[in-house]
C-alpha cells in the first residue's frame, strides 16, 4: 500500500489524504500514518506554498484595498515531493 501511495504521488497534481483514501480503499488515518512514515523514511519531503509568497489570483492588484493574500485570508499548503530516494524507487 505504501508503494502505491508513492506513485501516486510521483504523478504530481492535487489530492487530499480523504480522496487518495476513497481511491485506495483505505482509512483517511491510515492514509495519513503510511505519508508519515514515508517521510520518515526519506521518500517525500514536506513543501510549504504560502499564498503571500506566490499570490496570483490577481485580486492583489492596487485598484483594491483589501488583499486575499494577507492576512487573516493567508492560506498555507503543504505538498509532498519525492526526493530523490523515492524517485529511484518508484522508477524501479
Amino acid at each position: 500500500m505504501i508503494m502505491k501511495i508513492l506513485k501516486r504521488l510521483s504523478k504530481g497534481g492535487l489530492y487530499s489524504n480523504k480522496i487518495m483514501a476513497k481511491e485506495l480503499g483505505i482509512d483517511e488515518g491510515l492514509v495519513e500514518q503510511m505519508i508519515s512514515q514515508l517521510e520518515r523514511l526519506g521518500y517525500i519531503k514536506r513543501d510549504n506554498m504560502n499564498a503571500s509568497s506566490g499570490c496570483d489570483c490577481g485580486c492583489c492588484d492596487s485598484k483594491k484595498k483589501k488583499s486575499c493574500c494577507s492576512g487573516k485570508d493567508n492560506i498555507s499548503i503543504d505538498l509532498w515531493k519525492l526526493t530523490e530516494k523515492g524517485k529511484a524507487v518508484v522508477a524501479g
